[in-house]
């Protein structure tokens, strides 16, 4: 068996720049009393727990007082995605239905999520095209801090949902981010990067993915990767 995780944001779906930049900005005033504007904050790739902890270091709290911080955050943001996502805010990305149908039902591979996304989140991002139909499992940034913890996470849920074993060689990242690629490389899994995000894919090739296509419309080369080794 071979394991796919795909990462969500720019990879699967869009949510419109507007809807997400908002979501910064109640969760900065609501919480930490902010009102002023950060400007452009480096969102891509990273998980939403190291996102909130780096907000508030951007606003001079650190330490304990920042950890205290992120329950409180994390309910601002998901109130916020649960009033603001739809099928007019999320938009599915080329070629995202028909991958993610022919994956579901090609034998010898099983379809998870690795995002930095709440997992509530992950999976209200991808309610409005009806997408979490394929993704029985995953590991999620309610897990962990660090985008590179997530994959052991992955592979134990995997392996715990019946008889078969997957392993680091047999697992693959589909993701539009370099922090995709690093998270891949550092546990020896294969990183495919796709376009359809915050990067080019001039700029995805200078992290060396060990795939690159410019969009999951690309499904021929797709599979001629998930049957390489």
């Amino acid at each position: 068996m071979k394991l796919i995780l795909f990462d969500i944001d720019g990879t699967l779906v869009n949510v419109r720049s507007e809807v997400t930049r908002n979501a910064i900005r109640q969760v900065l005033a609501t919480v930490l009393d902010h009102h002023d504007d950060l400007g452009e904050v480096e969102l891509h790739g990273k998980t939403d727990r190291q996102i909130m902890l780096e907000l508030c270091q951007i606003v001079g709290c650190a330490g304990d007082a920042a950890l205290a911080n992120v329950e409180p955050m994390t309910d601002v943001l998901l109130a916020h995605w649960e009033r603001h996502l739809s099928s007019e805010t999320v938009e599915l990305l080329p070629g995202v239905g028909d991958l993610l149908e022919r994956l579901s039902n090609t034998e010898g591979v099983a379809l998870g999520l690795l995002t930095g996304n709440l997992e509530r989140a992950a999976r209200m991002k991808l309610a409005p095209h009806d997408l979490n139909r394929y993704f029985p499992f995953g590991s999620f940034g309610s897990d962990a801090v660090r985008r590179e913890d997530l994959p052991p996470i992955a592979l134990g849920r995997a392996n715990g949902l019946g008889d078969e074993r997957f392993s680091y060689e047999r697992t693959m990242i589909i993701g539009d981010s370099h922090r995709d690629i690093a998270c891949a490389r550092a546990w020896g899994i294969r990183a495919l990067a796709v376009a359809t995000g915050g990067m080019s894919a001039d700029e995805l090739r200078l992290h060396s993915p060990d795939g690159l296509c410019e969009s999951l419309l690309e499904s021929e080369y797709i599979f001629e990767f998930i049957d390489g080794e």
